[in-house]
Formats: structure tokens, sequence, C-alpha cells
């Protein structure tokens, strides 16, 4: 039986990899700002419940990798596209 081929992927296209990796990254900087946002609010006299907290970690964490993972899809398909408009550096204006 022939070994199965591995799919290669076209140069330029989508890699969802990548989005996995930026996502994880996006994610990790989340929790350090969630951490360090922990560490201020223990050091309030406001009393917080527990769960309100966790769903406010768990937001931060989660906006950290929807970010990632906006940025990096929009620059990937931004580099795959045909159009000459995408591929223009411009200046600070």
């Amino acid at each position: 039986m022939p070994a199965p081929r591995p799919v290669r992927r076209q140069p330029g296209g989508f890699d969802p990899l990548r989005v996995l990796a930026a996502m994880g990254v996006g994610s990790s900087l989340g929790a350090a700002l969630a951490a360090m946002m922990h560490r201020i609010i223990l050091n309030t006299p406001a009393e917080v419940p527990a769960t309100r907290l966790r769903a406010f970690y768990a937001i931060l964490v989660l906006s950290g990798a929807l970010a990632a993972f906006a940025i990096e899809s929009i620059r990937q398909l931004q580099e795959a596209s045909p159009e000459a408009d995408y591929h223009r550096h411009r200046g600070i204006r």
C-alpha cells in the first residue's frame, strides 16, 4: 500500500496553523494582562465577587486571542491578494 502524499500548501495561501499560533500568543498576552489586573485588584479595598473576577479574566484572555486571530487572518489575506492596492507600501501621513 503506497504511503499517502503530504498535502502541499500553495505559496502565499492561508495558513491556519499560523493563525492558531498567533491566537496562542494573544491568549498569553491576555493572560499576562489578567495576572497584572489580578494583582491590582487584590490590593484595592473593593469587594468584588470571585465569579465576576473570573469572568473578567476570561474576557481579557479571549479578547487577546480574538485580536490576534483578526490581525493574523487579515495580514495573510492581504498578503495573498492579487490587488496592487494591498501591496503598495505607504508612509506615515
